[in-house]
C-alpha cells in the first residue's frame, strides 16, 4: 500500500521507491486491488498472493518459454477477476482448466512452476526502500 500512497503524495514530497511505485505512478496499475493481501490471523502468514507478484511472475513464465503469451495473459485476467483474499497460483491455475486453458494433468505443473519461480516485487521493493532510507540516513 506504500507504494499506492507514494504515487498519489509524491507531488507533496513523500519518495517513492520501487517497481510497484512506478507502476501506480505511470498508470500502469490503478487499483489497490493490485497490493492487497491476506493474512493468517495468527501466524501472519500470507494466504493469498499480491496480484503485483501475479503479473509478474506470468510475465517472467511467459519470457521463459514456460507460458504460451496467449495462456500467460489468459491467466492474469483470471486472477485480475478474482476476489484479492482468494488469489493464489492454484486457485488460478484450477480456474482456467474450467475455461479449457489448461488440462488437468497439466495444471499441478504449472502450479509448480510459478509457486517455486514467483517473483516477489513486493520484497524487492522492501529491499529498495531500506537502501533508500539508509541512503537518505546517510549510512
Amino acid at each position: 500500500m506504500g507504494a499506492l500512497r507514494a504515487s498519489e503524495l509524491d507531488t507533496h514530497g513523500m519518495i517513492g521507491v520501487g517497481r510497484i511505485y512506478e507502476w501506480y505512478r505511470d498508470g500502469v496499475v490503478e487499483s489497490d486491488d493490485e497490493v492487497a493481501v491476506t493474512f493468517h490471523p495468527e501466524t501472519l502468514e500470507p494466504l493469498s498472493v499480491p496480484l503485483v507478484n501475479m503479473r509478474t511472475t506470468l510475465e517472467y513464465a511467459m519470457e521463459n518459454g514456460v507460458l504460451d503469451p496467449v495462456l500467460g495473459d489468459a491467466l492474469l485476467g483470471i486472477a485480475r477477476s478474482m476476489y484479492y483474499p482468494d488469489r493464489t497460483y492454484a486457485a488460478m491455475v484450477r480456474k482456467s482448466g474450467g475455461r479449457g486453458l489448461i488440462p488437468e494433468n497439466e495444471q499441478y505443473s504449472v502450479i509448480d512452476y510459478l509457486v517455486h519461480n514467483e517473483v516477489d516485487v513486493n520484497r524487492e521493493d522492501a529491499l529498495l526502500v531500506i537502501e533508500k532510507i539508509k541512503e537518505l540516513a546517510g549510512l
